[in-house]
């Protein structure tokens, strides 16, 4: 049996639209679903999201994160780490939850400290930056992260 999934268009209840190539990943009941703006695919041949994949939930926080809204902290000269669980990996990025929002790493300094192993969606693992440079440090346990996130959301 193959499971049609409703496409979701601009101004249906709850949809925000995003420009086209979007993602966004929403947990809810279990599972993990990872949604993308894609041309004709809304109503009168607009853009509207379209449902990609639908993965196990990993232990992720409940919600609808939008990729598009990631911040970059490789734009950032001054020093910073992170350490919360990652949300997302795609080809060029890995997504990763921050004291104040989502930060969006680039996937090759992963590809490095992992000896191109992927990194684990709900693991949470500790990225520092220093005059933009990024490096993952090490995996750490679910307790780590959230000390160190809420130590950096004081600090920041």
């Amino acid at each position: 049996m193959v499971m049609k999934i409703a496409n979701r268009n601009n101004g249906d209840a709850g949809v925000l639209m995003k420009p086209e190539g979007s993602v966004k990943v929403v947990v809810l009941n279990g599972s993990r679903q990872i949604d993308q703006v894609v041309p004709g695919a809304g109503q009168n041949g607009e853009a509207g999201w379209v449902t990609m994949k639908v993965l196990p939930e990993n232990g992720l926080p409940k919600g609808i994160h939008q990729l598009h809204d990631a911040t970059n902290p490789a734009k950032n000269v001054h020093p910073q780490s992170f350490g919360g669980q990652v949300l997302h990996v795609d080809k060029k990025h890995v997504y990763q939850f921050g004291p104040k929002g989502i930060v969006q790493h680039d996937r090759k300094i992963f590809d490095q400290a992992l000896d191109g192993k992927e990194p684990i969606v709900g693991k949470c693992y500790e990225v520092s930056y220093s005059r933009g440079a990024g490096k993952v440090k090490a995996e750490l346990t679910q307790e780590q992260g959230a000390k160190l996130q809420a130590k950096k959301a004081h600090t920041l």
